[in-house]
Protein backbone atom coordinates (compact mmCIF):
# COMPACT_ATOMS: atom_id res chain seq x y z
CA UNK A 1 0.00 0.00 0.00
CA UNK A 2 1.14 3.53 -0.73
CA UNK A 3 -0.49 6.07 1.54
CA UNK A 4 2.08 8.79 0.89
CA UNK A 5 0.84 11.96 -0.78
CA UNK A 6 2.46 12.86 -4.08
CA UNK A 7 2.18 16.28 -5.70
CA UNK A 8 0.39 16.25 -9.04
CA UNK A 9 0.25 19.32 -11.31
CA UNK A 10 -3.12 20.12 -9.72
CA UNK A 11 -1.72 19.82 -6.18
CA UNK A 12 1.39 21.81 -7.10
CA UNK A 13 -0.85 24.61 -8.33
CA UNK A 14 -2.83 24.49 -5.08
CA UNK A 15 0.40 24.57 -3.06
CA UNK A 16 1.52 27.73 -4.88
CA UNK A 17 -1.88 29.33 -4.29
CA UNK A 18 -1.85 28.46 -0.59
CA UNK A 19 1.71 29.69 -0.17
CA UNK A 20 0.94 32.98 -1.91
CA UNK A 21 -2.13 33.51 0.28
CA UNK A 22 -0.15 32.76 3.43
CA UNK A 23 2.64 35.11 2.37
CA UNK A 24 0.06 37.86 2.09
CA UNK A 25 -1.86 37.08 5.28
CA UNK A 26 0.55 35.23 7.60
CA UNK A 27 4.09 36.18 6.54
CA UNK A 28 7.04 33.95 7.38
CA UNK A 29 8.82 36.82 9.13
CA UNK A 30 6.04 37.22 11.70
CA UNK A 31 7.92 36.68 14.97
CA UNK A 32 6.40 35.10 18.05
CA UNK A 33 7.93 33.85 21.28
CA UNK A 34 6.77 31.35 23.91
CA UNK A 35 6.50 34.11 26.51
CA UNK A 36 2.78 34.09 27.40
CA UNK A 37 2.85 37.79 28.21
CA UNK A 38 3.85 38.35 24.59
CA UNK A 39 0.57 36.92 23.31
CA UNK A 40 -2.04 37.68 25.96
CA UNK A 41 -5.54 38.70 24.81
CA UNK A 42 -5.46 42.30 23.74
CA UNK A 43 -1.82 42.18 22.67
CA UNK A 44 -0.93 42.84 19.05
CA UNK A 45 0.40 39.33 18.51
CA UNK A 46 -2.59 37.61 20.09
CA UNK A 47 -5.03 39.61 18.01
CA UNK A 48 -2.94 38.96 14.89
CA UNK A 49 -3.07 35.22 15.49
CA UNK A 50 -6.78 35.20 16.23
CA UNK A 51 -7.51 37.22 13.09
CA UNK A 52 -5.26 34.92 11.05
CA UNK A 53 -7.23 31.99 12.41
CA UNK A 54 -10.49 33.61 11.33
CA UNK A 55 -9.05 34.18 7.86
CA UNK A 56 -8.03 30.53 7.62
CA UNK A 57 -11.51 29.55 8.78
CA UNK A 58 -13.16 31.75 6.17
CA UNK A 59 -11.13 29.91 3.52
CA UNK A 60 -12.23 26.57 4.98
CA UNK A 61 -8.64 25.77 5.90
CA UNK A 62 -9.07 25.31 9.65
CA UNK A 63 -11.00 22.11 8.93
CA UNK A 64 -10.08 21.54 5.33
CA UNK A 65 -11.69 18.11 4.81
CA UNK A 66 -14.85 18.82 6.79
CA UNK A 67 -18.19 19.43 5.04
CA UNK A 68 -18.53 22.79 3.32
CA UNK A 69 -22.10 23.24 4.49
CA UNK A 70 -20.87 23.51 8.08
CA UNK A 71 -17.86 25.75 7.47
CA UNK A 72 -15.21 23.24 6.44
CA UNK A 73 -13.21 23.25 3.24
CA UNK A 74 -14.66 20.13 1.64
CA UNK A 75 -11.22 19.27 0.27
CA UNK A 76 -9.90 15.85 -0.63
CA UNK A 77 -7.30 14.24 1.62
CA UNK A 78 -4.38 15.09 -0.65
CA UNK A 79 -5.56 18.70 -1.02
CA UNK A 80 -5.92 18.99 2.75
CA UNK A 81 -2.40 17.62 3.20
CA UNK A 82 -1.07 20.40 0.98
CA UNK A 83 -2.91 23.10 2.94
CA UNK A 84 -1.91 21.72 6.35
CA UNK A 85 1.74 21.29 5.41
CA UNK A 86 1.98 24.87 4.16
CA UNK A 87 0.23 26.32 7.23
CA UNK A 88 2.60 24.33 9.45
CA UNK A 89 5.59 26.15 7.95
CA UNK A 90 4.48 29.44 9.47
CA UNK A 91 6.21 30.50 12.73
CA UNK A 92 2.91 31.07 14.59
CA UNK A 93 1.86 27.44 14.00
CA UNK A 94 4.14 26.36 16.85
CA UNK A 95 1.19 27.36 19.03
CA UNK A 96 -1.03 25.11 16.93
CA UNK A 97 -3.95 26.28 14.83
CA UNK A 98 -6.25 24.42 17.20
CA UNK A 99 -4.18 24.18 20.37
CA UNK A 100 -3.65 27.94 20.60
CA UNK A 101 -7.36 28.06 21.31
CA UNK A 102 -7.44 24.76 23.18
CA UNK A 103 -8.63 22.10 20.80
CA UNK A 104 -12.02 23.53 19.89
CA UNK A 105 -11.78 21.59 16.64
CA UNK A 106 -10.18 18.41 17.90
CA UNK A 107 -12.52 17.67 20.80
CA UNK A 108 -15.84 19.36 20.24
CA UNK A 109 -16.09 19.61 16.46
CA UNK A 110 -16.21 15.86 15.69
CA UNK A 111 -18.74 15.19 18.46
CA UNK A 112 -20.97 17.98 17.19
CA UNK A 113 -20.88 16.80 13.58
CA UNK A 114 -21.50 13.23 14.63
CA UNK A 115 -24.36 13.76 17.11
CA UNK A 116 -25.64 17.29 16.73
CA UNK A 117 -28.94 18.28 15.19
CA UNK A 118 -28.89 20.08 11.85
CA UNK A 119 -29.69 23.34 13.64
CA UNK A 120 -26.80 22.82 16.10
CA UNK A 121 -24.33 21.96 13.35
CA UNK A 122 -25.08 25.22 11.59
CA UNK A 123 -25.47 27.36 14.69
CA UNK A 124 -22.32 26.17 16.45
CA UNK A 125 -20.37 24.16 13.88
CA UNK A 126 -20.04 26.86 11.23
CA UNK A 127 -18.60 29.59 13.51
CA UNK A 128 -16.40 26.96 15.17
CA UNK A 129 -14.87 25.79 11.90
CA UNK A 130 -14.47 29.39 10.78
CA UNK A 131 -12.48 30.26 13.88
CA UNK A 132 -15.10 32.64 15.21
CA UNK A 133 -15.83 30.89 18.52
CA UNK A 134 -13.71 28.98 21.02
CA UNK A 135 -14.85 25.96 23.02
CA UNK A 136 -12.85 24.55 25.93
CA UNK A 137 -12.82 20.79 26.41
CA UNK A 138 -14.48 19.74 29.69
CA UNK A 139 -13.84 16.02 30.18
CA UNK A 140 -11.44 15.71 33.11
CA UNK A 141 -12.44 16.15 36.75
CA UNK A 142 -10.38 16.10 39.96
CA UNK A 143 -11.13 12.36 40.34
CA UNK A 144 -11.59 11.42 36.69
CA UNK A 145 -9.26 11.62 33.72
CA UNK A 146 -8.93 9.20 30.84
CA UNK A 147 -11.97 7.17 31.90
CA UNK A 148 -14.70 9.57 30.80
CA UNK A 149 -17.35 7.07 31.94
CA UNK A 150 -16.40 7.88 35.54
CA UNK A 151 -17.40 11.54 35.45
CA UNK A 152 -19.26 12.78 38.52
CA UNK A 153 -20.61 16.05 37.11
CA UNK A 154 -24.37 15.73 36.70
CA UNK A 155 -26.87 17.36 34.39
CA UNK A 156 -30.39 16.57 35.60
CA UNK A 157 -33.36 17.47 33.45
CA UNK A 158 -35.81 20.04 34.81
CA UNK A 159 -38.37 20.86 32.13
CA UNK A 160 -36.49 22.06 29.06
CA UNK A 161 -33.37 22.84 31.10
CA UNK A 162 -30.62 20.64 32.54
CA UNK A 163 -29.28 21.64 35.94
CA UNK A 164 -25.50 21.08 35.97
CA UNK A 165 -23.50 20.53 39.18
CA UNK A 166 -19.88 19.49 39.49
CA UNK A 167 -16.49 20.64 38.25
CA UNK A 168 -14.01 20.21 35.42
CA UNK A 169 -10.26 20.66 35.62
CA UNK A 170 -7.26 21.24 33.33
CA UNK A 171 -9.29 23.42 30.97
CA UNK A 172 -7.86 25.94 28.57
CA UNK A 173 -4.44 27.49 28.85
CA UNK A 174 -3.03 30.84 29.90
CA UNK A 175 -5.82 32.41 27.87
CA UNK A 176 -9.17 33.22 29.42
CA UNK A 177 -10.88 33.29 26.04
CA UNK A 178 -13.57 30.59 25.87
CA UNK A 179 -17.05 31.23 24.53
CA UNK A 180 -18.29 27.76 25.47
CA UNK A 181 -17.27 24.77 27.58
CA UNK A 182 -17.81 21.32 26.10
CA UNK A 183 -19.11 19.39 29.12
CA UNK A 184 -19.46 15.62 29.57
CA UNK A 185 -22.03 14.97 32.31
CA UNK A 186 -24.17 12.21 33.81
CA UNK A 187 -27.77 12.83 32.78
CA UNK A 188 -29.28 9.70 34.34
CA UNK A 189 -27.58 8.63 37.60
CA UNK A 190 -29.64 5.40 37.68
CA UNK A 191 -28.69 4.23 34.19
CA UNK A 192 -25.83 1.77 33.53
CA UNK A 193 -22.31 3.13 33.20
CA UNK A 194 -21.60 4.47 29.68
CA UNK A 195 -25.33 4.58 28.99
CA UNK A 196 -25.90 7.61 31.19
CA UNK A 197 -23.84 10.39 29.61
CA UNK A 198 -24.81 13.53 27.72
CA UNK A 199 -22.68 16.08 25.89
CA UNK A 200 -23.33 19.80 26.38
CA UNK A 201 -21.99 23.00 24.89
CA UNK A 202 -22.30 25.32 27.88
CA UNK A 203 -22.02 29.11 27.38
CA UNK A 204 -19.40 30.45 29.79
CA UNK A 205 -21.58 33.36 30.88
CA UNK A 206 -24.39 31.32 32.45
CA UNK A 207 -25.08 32.05 36.15
CA UNK A 208 -23.45 29.58 38.55
CA UNK A 209 -20.18 29.09 36.63
CA UNK A 210 -16.95 30.09 38.37
CA UNK A 211 -13.29 29.33 37.73
CA UNK A 212 -9.87 29.43 39.35
CA UNK A 213 -6.48 29.08 37.74
CA UNK A 214 -4.52 25.90 38.40
CA UNK A 215 -0.85 25.13 37.64
CA UNK A 216 -0.24 22.87 34.66
CA UNK A 217 3.07 21.49 33.47
CA UNK A 218 1.91 21.60 29.87
CA UNK A 219 1.14 25.32 30.15
CA UNK A 220 4.15 25.82 32.34
CA UNK A 221 4.01 29.61 32.33
CA UNK A 222 0.56 30.32 33.71
CA UNK A 223 -1.43 27.08 33.85
CA UNK A 224 -5.06 26.33 33.04
CA UNK A 225 -8.44 26.49 34.74
CA UNK A 226 -10.61 24.63 37.23
CA UNK A 227 -14.27 25.28 36.38
CA UNK A 228 -17.12 24.91 38.89
CA UNK A 229 -20.80 24.46 38.07
CA UNK A 230 -23.31 25.23 40.82
CA UNK A 231 -26.94 24.74 39.79
CA UNK A 232 -26.21 26.00 36.29
CA UNK A 233 -29.36 25.89 34.19
CA UNK A 234 -28.48 24.84 30.64
CA UNK A 235 -31.30 25.00 28.06
CA UNK A 236 -31.87 21.89 25.92
CA UNK A 237 -30.64 23.77 22.84
CA UNK A 238 -27.10 23.24 24.23
CA UNK A 239 -27.50 19.46 24.69
CA UNK A 240 -25.85 17.89 21.66
CA UNK A 241 -28.48 15.94 19.79
CA UNK A 242 -31.39 17.11 21.96
CA UNK A 243 -33.39 15.22 24.60
CA UNK A 244 -33.36 11.96 22.63
CA UNK A 245 -29.56 11.85 22.89
CA UNK A 246 -29.36 12.78 26.56
CA UNK A 247 -27.78 9.41 27.43
CA UNK A 248 -26.02 8.64 24.12
CA UNK A 249 -22.85 10.69 24.66
CA UNK A 250 -20.62 7.65 25.06
CA UNK A 251 -21.17 6.75 21.42
CA UNK A 252 -19.40 9.90 20.25
CA UNK A 253 -16.73 9.75 22.99
CA UNK A 254 -15.76 6.17 22.12
CA UNK A 255 -15.76 6.93 18.39
CA UNK A 256 -13.20 9.66 19.03
CA UNK A 257 -11.00 7.32 21.07
CA UNK A 258 -11.03 4.56 18.46
CA UNK A 259 -10.62 6.78 15.42
CA UNK A 260 -13.93 5.61 13.95
CA UNK A 261 -15.42 9.04 13.38
CA UNK A 262 -16.73 9.67 9.85
CA UNK A 263 -13.60 9.88 7.66
CA UNK A 264 -13.98 13.47 6.53
CA UNK A 265 -13.88 14.68 10.15
CA UNK A 266 -11.28 12.21 11.39
CA UNK A 267 -8.18 13.41 9.60
CA UNK A 268 -4.98 14.72 11.09
CA UNK A 269 -1.67 15.22 9.37
CA UNK A 270 1.73 14.91 11.00
CA UNK A 271 4.03 17.53 9.53
CA UNK A 272 7.67 18.32 10.08
CA UNK A 273 8.63 18.82 13.73
CA UNK A 274 9.83 22.39 14.33
CA UNK A 275 12.22 21.46 17.13
CA UNK A 276 13.85 18.72 15.06
CA UNK A 277 14.33 21.16 12.18
CA UNK A 278 15.97 23.62 14.57
CA UNK A 279 18.30 21.05 16.14
CA UNK A 280 19.33 19.71 12.72
CA UNK A 281 20.22 23.23 11.56
CA UNK A 282 21.96 24.00 14.87
CA UNK A 283 24.13 20.89 14.59
CA UNK A 284 25.14 21.74 11.03
CA UNK A 285 26.14 25.27 11.99
CA UNK A 286 27.66 24.78 15.46
CA UNK A 287 31.23 23.51 15.72
CA UNK A 288 32.92 21.50 18.47
CA UNK A 289 36.66 20.82 18.33
CA UNK A 290 36.78 22.40 14.89
CA UNK A 291 34.03 20.37 13.20
CA UNK A 292 30.24 20.69 13.00
CA UNK A 293 28.30 18.80 15.63
CA UNK A 294 26.52 17.01 12.79
CA UNK A 295 29.78 15.22 11.97
CA UNK A 296 30.04 13.66 15.43
CA UNK A 297 29.00 10.00 15.20
CA UNK A 298 27.09 10.02 18.50
CA UNK A 299 25.19 13.16 17.54
CA UNK A 300 24.34 11.72 14.14
CA UNK A 301 23.08 8.50 15.67
CA UNK A 302 20.86 10.37 18.14
CA UNK A 303 19.42 12.61 15.43
CA UNK A 304 18.74 9.64 13.17
CA UNK A 305 16.86 7.81 15.95
CA UNK A 306 14.65 10.86 16.57
CA UNK A 307 14.06 11.21 12.84
CA UNK A 308 12.99 7.57 12.61
CA UNK A 309 10.47 7.93 15.43
CA UNK A 310 9.06 11.17 13.99
CA UNK A 311 8.67 9.49 10.61
CA UNK A 312 6.90 6.54 12.22
CA UNK A 313 4.48 8.99 13.83
CA UNK A 314 3.77 10.53 10.46
CA UNK A 315 3.28 7.17 8.78
CA UNK A 316 0.92 5.94 11.50
CA UNK A 317 -1.24 9.03 10.98
CA UNK A 318 -1.06 8.74 7.19
CA UNK A 319 -2.06 5.09 7.31
CA UNK A 320 -5.07 5.89 9.46
CA UNK A 321 -6.17 8.60 7.03
CA UNK A 322 -5.61 6.37 4.01
CA UNK A 323 -7.67 3.54 5.53
CA UNK A 324 -10.53 5.88 6.35
CA UNK A 325 -10.67 7.75 3.05
CA UNK A 326 -10.30 4.70 0.80
CA UNK A 327 -13.11 2.87 2.54
CA UNK A 328 -10.81 0.27 4.06
CA UNK A 329 -11.88 -1.24 7.34
CA UNK A 330 -10.25 0.25 10.42
CA UNK A 331 -9.78 -2.38 13.11
CA UNK A 332 -10.14 0.32 15.75
CA UNK A 333 -6.74 0.28 17.42
CA UNK A 334 -5.08 2.64 14.93
CA UNK A 335 -5.80 5.92 16.75
CA UNK A 336 -4.65 4.52 20.11
CA UNK A 337 -1.52 3.09 18.50
CA UNK A 338 -0.64 6.44 16.92
CA UNK A 339 -1.29 8.29 20.19
CA UNK A 340 0.70 5.82 22.28
CA UNK A 341 3.73 5.82 20.01
CA UNK A 342 3.82 9.60 19.78
CA UNK A 343 3.89 10.27 23.50
CA UNK A 344 5.31 7.10 25.01
CA UNK A 345 8.16 6.58 22.54
CA UNK A 346 8.87 9.60 20.37
CA UNK A 347 8.48 12.36 22.96
CA UNK A 348 10.78 10.60 25.42
CA UNK A 349 13.48 9.74 22.86
CA UNK A 350 13.36 13.25 21.42
CA UNK A 351 13.78 14.88 24.82
CA UNK A 352 16.63 12.56 25.82
CA UNK A 353 18.43 13.04 22.49
CA UNK A 354 18.31 16.83 22.69
CA UNK A 355 19.61 16.69 26.24
CA UNK A 356 22.58 14.61 25.13
CA UNK A 357 23.33 16.71 22.06
CA UNK A 358 22.84 20.21 23.43
CA UNK A 359 23.89 19.73 27.03
CA UNK A 360 22.92 22.39 29.62
CA UNK A 361 21.69 24.73 26.88
CA UNK A 362 18.74 22.38 26.34
CA UNK A 363 17.46 23.27 29.82
CA UNK A 364 17.74 27.05 29.52
CA UNK A 365 14.73 29.32 29.11
CA UNK A 366 16.43 32.64 29.87
CA UNK A 367 16.48 34.79 26.69
CA UNK A 368 20.27 35.10 26.57
CA UNK A 369 20.79 31.33 26.78
CA UNK A 370 17.60 29.73 25.47
CA UNK A 371 17.69 27.81 22.21
CA UNK A 372 14.91 28.28 19.69
CA UNK A 373 13.16 30.85 21.88
CA UNK A 374 12.82 28.39 24.76
CA UNK A 375 11.19 25.61 22.75
CA UNK A 376 13.98 23.14 23.47
CA UNK A 377 13.61 23.72 27.21
CA UNK A 378 9.85 23.24 26.84
CA UNK A 379 10.48 19.97 24.99
CA UNK A 380 11.43 18.41 28.33
CA UNK A 381 7.98 19.07 29.77
CA UNK A 382 6.21 17.21 26.97
CA UNK A 383 6.91 13.53 27.90
CA UNK A 384 5.73 14.12 31.48
CA UNK A 385 2.96 16.62 30.82
CA UNK A 386 1.47 14.62 27.96
CA UNK A 387 1.75 11.23 29.65
CA UNK A 388 -1.88 11.45 30.77
CA UNK A 389 -3.13 13.95 28.19
CA UNK A 390 -6.09 12.64 26.23
CA UNK A 391 -5.59 9.11 27.45
CA UNK A 392 -2.90 7.40 29.51
CA UNK A 393 -0.56 4.80 28.07
CA UNK A 394 -2.51 2.14 29.96
CA UNK A 395 -5.81 3.22 28.39
CA UNK A 396 -4.28 3.35 24.91
CA UNK A 397 -2.87 -0.15 25.42
CA UNK A 398 -6.25 -1.39 26.64
CA UNK A 399 -8.03 0.10 23.63
CA UNK A 400 -5.56 -1.56 21.29
CA UNK A 401 -6.01 -4.92 23.00
CA UNK A 402 -9.80 -4.70 23.03
CA UNK A 403 -10.11 -3.76 19.40
CA UNK A 404 -7.53 -6.29 18.27
CA UNK A 405 -9.44 -9.01 20.13
CA UNK A 406 -12.84 -7.65 19.01
CA UNK A 407 -14.00 -7.21 22.60
CA UNK A 408 -15.43 -3.70 22.08
CA UNK A 409 -16.16 -1.43 25.05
Amino acid sequence: MDFEFHDTPKLAKLRNEVRAWLDLNIPMDFEISDNPHDVLPGSTKYEFIREARRKLGAKGWLASTWPKEYGGGGLSVDEAAVVDSEVAQRPWSRFGVGDFFVSSLGFFGPQLLMMGTEEQKKRFGTPLLRGEIIAWQGYSEPDCGSDAASVKTTAIRDGDDYVVNGSKIWLGSQYDNADYIFVVAVTDPKAPRRRNIGLFLVPVGLPGISKVRVPMMRNCHTGGWHIFFENVRVPVEYLIGGHENATNGWRAISAGSSGTMPPQINLGFTVRDHNQEFVLAYCRETKHDGQPLSQDSDVREALVEVEIQLELNRLFAMRQNWLAMTGKRLVGYEAAQTHLHRKDVTAIEQSDAYNDILGPAALMKEPEWALFEGNIEYQHFIPVAHAAAGTTAEVDSMLMARWACRIGD
